[in-house]
Formats: C-alpha cells, sequence, structure tokens
C-alpha cells in the first residue's frame, strides 16, 4: 500500500434490523490484514428495532433522521480521518445515499471531498418484495420499512441526485462532488434481487452468497473481502485527485 492511505477510516454501516456487531467478521480480517494495518475501521451504529415500540416517547428514525446522525458522526465522530471509505449493507446504503443527496442539496459539495469510496453491500435500491405483505402487516409503522416499498418517491429521488451529482458528477462545487460506487449484489439474494442490487448505477457486480452471507466472508480469499480489500488498497492518495472521476469511469475494476 502507497504511504498515501495513511489515515484511512473504513466506516461500516448496518442495515435494517441489525447492529454493528454485524460487522465483525470484514472488521476482523481487516484488522489482521498486514497490507492494510493503516485503515482503521470504525462502526456508525443506529436504533432500527425489529420489535414495536409501546413507548409514547419514543420513535423509529427515519431515513432523514439517520442520515443527519450520519452527518454528524462523520463531522464529528470520523474527524481525524483524512480519507474515509463508506461501506454499507443493505438499508444502510439508502441511509448514505439520502446523506450525500442531503449534503448536496444543502450546497455542501465541498465537505464531501474526504469520502474516497461508497461501496454498497446488497442495497435495495430498487425496493423489495421479499415478505412485503408480512412486512404491511406488522411494521406498517415503521418508517425504515415502509420506505424498503419499491419505488418509494424519497429514496427515488435521493437516488437521482447521487446519479446526477456524484456518479455523474464532472467536479467539485457545492452541489456536486464525484464520488466512485462500487455496487455489489448476491447471486443466492432473495430479498435484494440483481436488478434492484443495481438501481440506478451503471454497473453491479454480482457475489457468492444470499442477503446476509454476502458480509460474512470466512476468509481473506473470500470474494466478498477481496472485493473490499481492493478498493481499500486502491483508494486515491488524496481529495485533489477527485476530478479525474468523470461521469465514464466512476466503476473502477
Amino acid at each position: 500500500m502507497s504511504s498515501g492511505t495513511t489515515n484511512l477510516g473504513v466506516v461500516f454501516i448496518h442495515g435494517l434490523f441489525s447492529s454493528e456487531k454485524t460487522w465483525d467478521t470484514f472488521a476482523g480480517l481487516i484488522e489482521s490484514d498486514e497490507e492494510l494495518a493503516s485503515v482503521t475501521v470504525t462502526r456508525f451504529a443506529y436504533a432500527s428495532p425489529k420489535l414495536r415500540r409501546f413507548r409514547p416517547d419514543r420513535r423509529t428514525p427515519d431515513y432523514n433522521d439517520l442520515a443527519e446522525r450520519l452527518k454528524t458522526f462523520l463531522h464529528f465522530e470520523a474527524s481525524e480521518y483524512d480519507r474515509l471509505v463508506l461501506v454499507a449493507h443493505s438499508q444502510g446504503g439508502l441511509i448514505v445515499q439520502r446523506y450525500l443527496a442531503r449534503m448536496l442539496n444543502d450546497g455542501q459539495g465541498e465537505a464531501l471531498t474526504k469520502i474516497q469510496g461508497v461501496v454498497l453491500f446488497a442495497c435495495p435500491n430498487d425496493g423489495s418484495d421479499f415478505v412485503r405483505p408480512l412486512r404491511n402487516a406488522w411494521w406498517r409503522s415503521n418508517p425504515q420499512v415502509r420506505a424498503l416499498a419499491p419505488l418509494d418517491s424519497e429514496v427515488k429521488d435521493a437516488q437521482r441526485t447521487v446519479l446526477r451529482q456524484v456518479v455523474e458528477a464532472p467536479e467539485v462545487g457545492p452541489a456536486m462532488c464525484p464520488i466512485p460506487f462500487w455496487v455489489f449484489g448476491g447471486i443466492e439474494d432473495n430479498v435484494v434481487v440483481r436488478a434492484s442490487a443495481q438501481g440506478v448505477f451503471p454497473r453491479v457486480f454480482m457475489l457468492p452468497g444470499d442477503h446476509f452471507s454476502i458480509i460474512e466472508p470466512d476468509s481473506h480469499k473470500a470474494p466478498a473481502y477481496l472485493a473490499l480489500r481492493e478498493r481499500l488498497l486502491d483508494t486515491e492518495p488524496s481529495p485533489s485527485s477527485f476530478p479525474q472521476f468523470s461521469g465514464a469511469g466512476v466503476m473502477r475494476g
């Protein structure tokens, strides 16, 4: 690894009904990889309760709440890193996109330059029909579950912003910031099928595994780990290199 990748933080973002512990396997592999010795793992945790809450003083945060929490986390708790790679599973990828869209809509594109890449594992970019009647019956009041419906308007609005002002962005500005996205789906995933994993993005790479095992690599040679490892080793050395990521070149690999 080149010396330019010093002080690189990898922020792991979990999915629906999950927690930061979902990344234990990935974190352990990174921390035991000598070539990634200068990479620091950190995890973004948020409330995603599976059971219904019967307390009137509490509510389940929606994607806008979580996007703002991610903004706060990156600003304060990840401030020590010169460069960041955001790695998200499932719903976590939608939170990342909502965060980016809100930042750009607020004219804060230049504040995003330390983000050197976004990696999405099994993100429902076009929603999920998996056990949808059950979801609607049991979690109808959960805003996180509702947003997983295909063609959710707020999810699609955020994705259009990300496509135009991140993936296809020609330069850094108040309303745009080129950041490479790498999108991965699982060949056995029936929760987020290939078309949904790809969504608006130019390309999706398929990996072995289902919706959950895709982020549980069992060794340094597992395809999912090798995919992320390559992205980390390939991260550009400084934010000043971002203008090279034109709309035609956002997917590398």
